[in-house]
């Protein structure tokens, strides 16, 4: 025979059964009670059902102070440090909370108020405090994952998947797919006071993360974090996390993942066997309720995929780079020294000073320690210097020359680095030669000097510079002796010459 609470209404019918003379027994069983409480009853023992309550009170609630008990517990004291402090060698926990609750039953549950939201208007994301975990196939390493999970406010249709971290941009990620799942975006999202939404955390102005908040912006939604330590402000999304991760474990509990896309599907089968079930309160399923009235009410996503982009404050260090993620991007010289913001999206570097783009660079993920240079942001001796590349020197002396270019093509397939800075010098020691004499008696030096350097084996730019000056006093020498050569001609007055002794002769006969 089961037992009911001792009502006023009940107390009253046993007492107008007892006055109409009706064995006890039977009182008992027409009003599902103890005898005992009926001879309670019957000899004013019992006069109402509080009394009755504390007449079935056990011996140890008599012997604490229930009022010191009840100050205590209003000061804001855990229960279950005064339960310690003045129970706990009498009775178990459970037993003096609920002594407690009969006592003062207005301090049972707290109010709790329901909610309602307009098709389209709220959304609620939160991580899951479990994490979930893969086998590598191949190397038996474990991997742990988090799982990223939303809930729309009127419809309350559930999202969820797995990435590798709550990083920044996997936490924009994981938003931006979510819409996508949607369909469309709610015009407000509710997340946790987590440092990858909120940069800092404040009651009533919140300072939302640069890069969430741009997200929100180009998506059209607002960012209304929840309050720090107040899980009801996001209560849907907390009991969501318990649905999926209860299921989740319990569908998969003999399962082992062997990758990060097979635990994605998995968590989208849950949220699909949770949103196309019968909701217990609204005698729908999450689905359908979702495709009837909220489907059409979410904002319209953007064309083609978002480019999640990252900020972050830096500086310009005075070789006029700044760095990120292990690399280096040039900026204007005049601005060294200044705080600038820089934009990272997955394709390009952008930096700001006050709201204006002063450089922009494609982003590199290839080697760590890269310098990404426009030679345009560099002053004019450093940008000669980054203008010195094998390329540029090797097409520099092409044009000077093409015994000098053949020479520089063989030291740089030897070793580039190494012969850099010789090969800038036999360069600059050409152009020289070249304004001194001329491109034509400069060429005619330097084919001879080069050959000579390959002959003994010598290439040294001082050795080149002595070649080219020796060559070059040579040939002005050869000038110069060409220039005071005398044409003598054969004069018929003297005796030496052919004609002048043919005449002699001719003279001697005349005369003789």
């Amino acid at each position: 025979m089961s037992r009911k609470e001792l009502t006023m209404d009940r107390f009253t019918e046993i007492k107008r059964q007892l006055d109409l003379k009706i064995p006890i027994i039977q009182i008992a069983k027409n009003e599902k009670c103890t005898e005992r409480t009926v001879r309670l009853i019957r000899d004013g023992r019992v006069t109402s059902s509080e009394q009755r309550a504390q007449a079935s009170a056990p011996l140890w609630t008599t012997m604490v102070c229930w009022d010191e008990i009840l100050k205590d517990v209003l000061d804001g004291h855990p229960f279950r440090f005064v339960w310690s402090d003045v129970a706990k060698e009498k009775v178990g926990y459970k037993a003096f909370l609920d002594q407690f609750h009969k006592k003062y039953p207005l301090y049972k549950k707290s109010f709790v108020v329901h909610r309602f939201f307009e098709p389209g208007e709220r959304c609620e994301v939160d991580y899951a405090g479990d994490k979930l975990s893969w086998i590598d196939g191949e190397t038996g390493e474990i991997f742990e994952v988090v799982v990223f999970i939303g809930i729309l406010g009127f419809s309350q249709k559930i999202y969820a998947e797995a990435t590798v971290d709550q990083k920044g941009d996997n936490f924009v990620r994981s938003h931006v797919r979510m819409y996508k799942f949607y369909g469309g975006v709610p015009r407000i999202t509710v997340p946790d006071c987590l440092k990858q939404g909120v940069a800092r955390c404040h009651r009533y102005d919140p300072e939302i993360n640069r890069s969430y908040r741009a997200m929100a912006q180009d998506l059209g939604t607002v960012i209304v974090p929840a309050r720090p330590r107040k899980p009801k402000d996001k209560a849907l999304v907390e009991g969501a996390v318990k649905l999926v991760m209860r299921l989740f474990r319990w569908k998969y509990r003999r399962h082992t993942f062997l990758s990060l896309k097979e635990i994605n599907e998995a968590l989208l089968t849950c949220c699909h066997e949770i949103n196309n079930r019968e909701h217990t309160r609204f005698k729908t399923s999450r689905e359908h309720a979702f495709n009837e009235r909220e489907a059409g009410a979410l904002g319209r996503l953007l064309a083609g995929e978002y480019e999640v982009a990252e900020f972050k404050t830096v500086s310009i260090y005075d070789d006029s780079y700044v760095r990120f993620e292990n690399t280096h991007y040039s900026a204007p010289h005049p601005y060294r020294g200044e705080r600038v913001e820089l934009k990272a999206s997955d394709k390009t570097i952008e930096l700001y000073l006050n709201s204006e783009r002063i450089a922009l660079h494609r982003r590199s993920r290839r080697a760590m320690g890269e310098y990404i240079t426009d030679p345009s942001h560099l002053p004019d001796n450093a940008r000669a210097y980054h203008e010195a590349t094998p390329q540029n020197l090797l097409s520099q002396a092409r044009f000077l020359s093409a015994p000098l270019a053949e020479l520089i093509e063989g030291l740089f397939k030897e070793n580039v680095c190494a012969h850099l800075r010789r090969v800038q010098g036999l360069i600059r020691v050409s152009r020289t030669e070249i304004e001194k004499v001329g491109i034509d008696r400069a060429r005619a030096g330097i084919a001879p000097a080069v050959e000579d350097m390959r002959r003994f084996d010598r290439i040294r730019v001082p050795y080149y510079e002595d070649l080219l000056a020796k060559y070059r006093a040579d040939a002005s020498k050869s000038k110069t002796a060409d220039k005071m050569k005398i044409d003598r001609r054969a004069n018929p007055n003297l005796r030496h010459t052919a004609k002048g002794a043919a005449s002699q002769s001719w003279w001697k006969l005349a005369s003789g």
